[in-house]
């Protein structure tokens, strides 16, 4: 007996390097597939199909705000039906199906539609009908583009392991698996400059069919270890399957809204959303003027996804893990709404600026910087800690939490931002000359993030120790 100890004692520890390995190849994956839509969405918005960067807060609002809200809807009722593996395919066959659509049939097709809808003058309106169709179409890629990474990644992987990973193993994992996010990419800048280069496409055309191709690839090898994944999880604790309860989403929504913990955690996602969508929004219009060809721009896109994901690495293997074992969970979360305010501040005051205005160069550092540092700061100790408050809750309300947090409030928090956005543009003339009042909003904004994140520190410091004595 006691020679099969450390026998067993070693097949836990490989099972337990095999979980590990699977997962952070999962978020490798679903980051190389995210990175990817976002340089191609950004680029469909602001230089292709859409009206520039004015488009993208219209987007938010008609698109993904109520994309988000029937998403989460339909993985509830998916999840009160099938285990989560078979929801993870369903989802994931959608969304490739929708994209290889798009690139084969819809995008290659919208001049003889928009010709076509020109000449029906029997329909009203028909002129602004064939006007908007393209918009309307990019305006779908964006949608569904946005919800990927909500859905596969944010949703239905998290909350894998989330429900059998104990906090113990979450401290030690999720701070690595944030550089696999940070890793998947940079890896999609290289692809995104292969698929953009003279070498493989002739045409902005070419390249989108070359990217979604590639997408697909990566979606397979994707499903195939969150297959491997749930099953060595389901052996590990074949019981766990029964303890899932079944609500909708307005009973999810009643249970968020009676615990101060979930709407404080609900308000920082949403502030934090607001705050950087805010002054996301100018830096790309900016960035318009500095590469007003496609696939100049996409290719600046795809190095700011290198840029930032350098940056996100160091965090997640130096910066996360000291700040996770020396730190309380205040100050490491802390970081992200300081870092928001720093950068954004910079970017802002060189647009006020009248001489630095002036400098696009300099404009495009700035923003560069706070695309860059947030994305950094969010990717690893925002949503570490994040993570790791949601295990500190009773089985209910981490399930009903996350769906309603992380489905419906992130989205609610781009599309305040995205109306917001609307309305200085209007009221402004323009999206840089709304920069005025945006920074100012965006800044509040960012402060009360840091203010209600140093609230939730002290019940998330009250649960932990509750945790700990066994209470």
């Amino acid at each position: 007996m006691q020679k099969d100890a450390p026998i067993a004692s070693h097949s836990n520890m490989d099972r337990g390097r095999l979980m590990f390995c699977a997962m952070f190849s999962i978020v490798t994956l679903l980051n190389v597939g995210y990175a990817l839509l976002r340089s191609v969405r950004n680029t469909l918005a602001v230089t292709d199909l859409g009206g520039g960067a004015a488009s993208i807060p219209l987007y938010e609002v008609c698109g993904s705000m109520p994309g988000a809200i029937l998403m989460t809807v339909g993985l509830t009722w998916l999840l009160n039906r099938f285990s989560i593996e078979k929801v993870f395919l369903i989802a994931i066959s959608c969304f490739i199906g929708f994209f290889l659509l798009f690139v084969s049939l819809v995008y290659p097709s919208l001049p003889l539609w928009q010709e076509g809808l020109a000449k029906i003058h029997w329909i009203p309106w028909h002129q602004g009908m064939a006007h908007l169709l393209p918009q309307f179409a990019s305006m779908l890629f964006f949608t569904m583009a946005e919800l990927w990474k909500i859905a596969l990644l944010t949703i239905l992987f998290w909350s894998l392991a989330n429900q059998y990973l104990p906090l113990d193993s979450a401290k030690k994992y999720y701070a690595p698996l944030m550089f696999g996010g940070s890793l998947g990419t940079f890896l999609s800048g290289p692809l995104i400059a292969l698929c953009t280069s003279k070498t493989l496409s002739s045409s902005w055309g070419n390249s989108l069919t070359l990217m979604m191709l590639s997408l697909t690839i990566v979606s397979g090898l994707t499903v195939w270890l969150f297959f491997y994944l749930w099953r060595t999880f389901a052996g590990s604790k074949k019981d766990a399957k029964n303890e899932k309860p079944s609500l909708s989403v307005w009973e999810s929504v009643r249970i968020c809204v009676k615990s101060r913990y979930l709407l404080l955690l609900a308000w920082i996602t949403i502030a934090d959303f607001v705050a950087y969508a805010l002054g996301e929004i100018i830096f790309l219009d900016v960035l318009k003027q500095l590469y007003p060809e496609p696939r100049d721009y996409c290719n600046y896109m795809g190095k700011l996804s290198q840029w930032s994901s350098i940056l996100t690495a160091f965090s997640a293997l130096v910066v996360t893990p000291i700040l996770l074992r020396k730190c309380r969970w205040v100050t490491a979360s802390l970081i992200t709404p300081i870092c928001l305010l720093v950068t954004e501040g910079a970017f802002f005051f060189a647009l006020w600026h009248p001489t630095l205005s002036q400098r696009l160069d300099l404009l495009v550092l700035f923003g560069t910087g706070l695309f860059c540092l947030v994305r950094a700061a969010k990717y690893t100790l925002f949503d570490t800690n994040k993570e790791i408050s949601f295990l500190l809750l009773p089985p209910l309300e981490k399930m009903q939490g996350k769906l309603v947090i992380d489905g419906i409030c992130s989205r609610l928090g781009k599309g305040s931002s995205s109306i917001l956005s609307i309305l200085l543009i209007q009221i402004s003339g323009g999206v840089l000359a709304s920069s005025g009042l945006a920074g100012g909003i965006a800044l509040i904004i960012a402060g009360s993030c840091a203010l209600a994140t140093s609230h939730l520190g002290s019940l998330v410091e009250k649960k932990a120790h509750a945790l700990r004595e066994g209470v």
